[in-house]
């Protein structure tokens, strides 16, 4: 039996599950409401700003990864499909 629908199937739940994921990323409501935070007086100590600082980087190079390998998915599925 060709498992080819459910397989198609498959990813379509979860391309659309990651797509809804990384548009809620998007909003930016978490990092706006960080963005408050911050300007409470006392908030950075050094040690505070240090770990804020390292984990924004991570965060940021995660975020271009993840763009990069959509993008990069993207086009090996291009090279995959039969121009009708």
């Amino acid at each position: 039996m060709d498992d080819n629908g459910k397989h198609i199937r498959e990813l379509e739940k979860k391309v659309s599950v990651l797509s809804d994921a990384l548009a809620h990323l998007g909003k930016g409501t978490t990092l706006q409401e960080l963005l408050r935070i911050l300007r409470f007086p006392g908030y950075t100590t050094p040690a505070e700003f240090t770990f804020n600082a390292a984990i924004l980087d991570t965060m940021l190079v995660q975020a271009n990864a993840l763009e990069k390998l959509g993008q990069d998915l993207l086009a090996g599925a291009k090279q995959v499909v039969v121009k009708q």
